[in-house]
């Protein structure tokens, strides 16, 4: 076992000789078939299961900090369904998906859409692909997720039959429950939305982000043990009575000496009386070790918050604060570039699974939100000045290809004629009001 494996069996108590053997365990008692992804027990980290990783991500700090502020705004987004690029104000998804299941608002099932999908993939069961009352929409916890030996023959072929297809769709993948019992739900009935990708080896699992960063949470659990001993002995001192090399006959200090000592050091006293000198020392000699340690445990926090696509200013907004401007450019790009993109491959699954045309799609945004709103201002008054940009070009008579090159556009024609007439014009306005001045 390497000290990377070492570490990960400190986070769960574990002895260093008795990782595997739980991952076999856990095996065991859930009838995961290890060899269905490719994961080899005795290999490293890929044998972590998703139970581990659950467990794990809610005893660390760091980690779970990451996760709850990225399921928090995620959370926060409207569903709207558009219809030849106009949003409607009625139709029946917008009714369902206000409780989507028996126990879950809007909000709680992105809310936990996002978690399972950061932990390696969102399992989503339906159990119509029509929209009614009855429509229910779950997300599993892929830690209760069994698949068949049958999946394996499939997990990495390419499926050009209709009747290959629907064949794997029937297949059941087996669902259990806290009580023991389980369920079977057919693989068609199923929205699988990857982390990463599931076309890296396997259909019907993902490779996680999570098991890149393993490594650095070990180090941030570390950090935040350390710190917890030293801050315990911090205020704590050693005294030991000092020899004296000239008098060999002198006796080792007594229990009742040491309870004596022990006793003034504890008390209010300004000046204490002693037979003979004594030594004292703290327990932690390096104060600063503290801070650093803080500092540790921050770098790991914005490793894993990066890695997940998270800007340092949005993790560092609740703590070291900045102005509301730059909170909101921050936060605005985190969620064009991170959550968006999962929001697009959720909606893109919605409106596969419920019948939703090219004509009419459900959308996700969080253009309501009041930093987006600056965000937009912003990207506003740059298009603004990449127009006015665009102009000038034109006026001067720059070649389409060129103006595409600069501004980074992807214009097919441009009128370079209605460009000079607004020239002309201008002109002509300018020469009008020197008129009307004189």
């Amino acid at each position: 076992m390497n000290w990377i494996q070492k570490g990960i069996a400190d986070v769960f108590n574990i002895p260093y000789g008795g990782l595997i053997d739980v991952e076999r365990n856990y095996d065991s008692i859930y009838g995961v078939d290890y060899n269905l992804f490719d994961i080899q027990p005795d290999f490293g980290f890929e044998c972590i299961s998703d139970l581990s990783k659950i467990k794990l991500i809610f005893s660390n700090p760091a980690v779970l900090r990451v996760f709850r502020l990225q399921c928090d705004l995620f959370s926060l987004a409207k569903f709207y369904v558009y219809e030849n690029g106009k949003a409607v104000k009625s139709d029946k998804f917008l009714d369902w998906v206000k409780a989507p299941n028996a126990f879950q608002s809007r909000k709680d099932l992105l809310w936990t859409y996002m978690f399972y999908k950061m932990l390696g993939g969102a399992y989503g069961y339906t159990n119509s692909k029509i929209l009614s009352n009855t429509t229910k929409l779950f997300w599993l916890d892929p830690s209760k997720i069994t698949f068949p030996i049958e999946f394996e023959k499939y997990k990495d072929r390419i499926v050009l039959s209709k009747e290959m297809e629907n064949s794997i769709n029937r297949m059941d993948i087996k669902y259990r429950y806290a009580a023991g019992d389980e369920s079977s739900f057919a693989w068609g009935d199923i929205m699988f939305i990857p982390d990463l990708s599931n076309g890296t080896g396997n259909w019907f699992r993902s490779h996680s982000m999570l098991d890149s960063l393993l490594g650095i949470i070990s180090n941030s659990k570390a950090a935040i043990e350390s710190k917890n001993i030293n801050t315990r002995y911090a205020g704590k001192f050693m005294v030991a009575g000092k020899t004296d090399q000239n008098d060999v006959t002198k006796l080792p200090m007594g229990q009742t000496e040491k309870e004596d000592i022990e006793t003034k050091m504890n008390g209010t006293k300004t000046i204490h009386a002693v037979k003979s000198m004594i030594d004292i020392q703290r327990f932690v000699q390096n104060a600063n070790i503290l801070g650093e340690l803080d500092s540790s445990y921050h770098s790991d926090l914005y490793k894993i918050g990066a890695a997940y696509g998270i800007p340092k200013d949005v993790l560092e907004a609740a703590e070291k604060g900045s102005t509301y401007e730059n909170q909101s450019e921050s936060r605005g790009a985190h969620v064009s570039y991170t959550l968006a993109p999962a929001g697009e491959s959720l909606t893109d699954s919605l409106s596969v699974r419920f019948g939703y045309n090219a004509g009419r799609e459900i959308v996700l945004s969080w253009d309501h939100l009041s930093f987006m709103q600056v965000f937009e201002q912003k990207r506003a008054s740059l298009n603004k000045t990449k127009a006015d940009t665009l102009i000038v070009l034109m006026k001067a008579g720059v070649k389409l290809e060129e103006i595409n090159s600069i501004l980074d556009t992807e214009f097919s024609i441009l009128d370079y004629e209605a460009a000079q007439r607004s020239t002309a014009n201008e002109r002509s306005t300018g020469t009008s009001q020197g008129q009307n001045a004189q």
